[in-house]
């Protein structure tokens, strides 16, 4: 793990991507909710610039993780296979991507979707909005980052009651927004 960090350290020249690297070089526990955001928020800001091999090697630091039963540990690891599972479908790996959906799947409980509709269709973007208008642009972005984990989570796992297209704009647009962020 430490040398694949230092690589993606030493050759990606984004300052949040250095700053997540250095955090996980620092301390990473697969039993700490906060080291476990760490490798999935490294794995999605490369996913944003565009680093989709570096990518899938940070999420394969997950990939042995199984479902203990504590949903806060579970979240990261779901968010990096939902990442890797995009990246193959987009490549056309259409086998390897559903295969991490089945995976994903066992541990979700599509019932209860209904309940973040309007989570992510509207309080999310209230809280951009708030965010741009009173205080830094980095806190807006931090909820566009919210909001794009999200969206990409529950398009690949699927059946959620908001349409593939509307995420795929979505993420299309905040992947714009965010790439810009240094």
């Amino acid at each position: 793990m430490k040398e694949l960090i230092e690589k993606i350290s030493d050759t990606v020249e984004k300052k949040k991507v250095k700053s997540l690297c250095n955090k996980i070089l620092k301390k990473c526990s697969f039993k700490s909710e906060n080291d476990l955001q760490n490798i999935s928020a490294l794995a999605t800001w490369l996913y944003i610039y565009g680093y989709y091999d570096e990518m899938i090697e940070v999420c394969d630091l997950l990939k042995d993780m199984t479902f203990t039963g504590n949903y806060n540990l579970w979240f990261n690891p779901d968010m990096v296979m939902c990442l890797k599972s995009r990246v193959f479908r987009e490549r056309g790996a259409i086998k390897e991507s559903q295969a991490l959906i089945e995976k994903i799947n066992e541990h979700r409980h599509p019932e209860l979707y209904a309940n973040l509709i309007d989570s992510y269709e509207r309080k999310m973007d209230i809280n951009i909005a708030e965010e741009l208008k009173n205080r830094p642009r980095s806190l807006a972005d931090r909820w566009r980052f919210s909001k794009l984990q999200f969206a990409i989570r529950f398009r690949e796992a699927g059946k959620f009651p908001i349409s593939n297209e509307k995420f795929e704009n979505d993420i299309i647009e905040l992947v714009s927004i965010l790439r810009q962020v240094k």
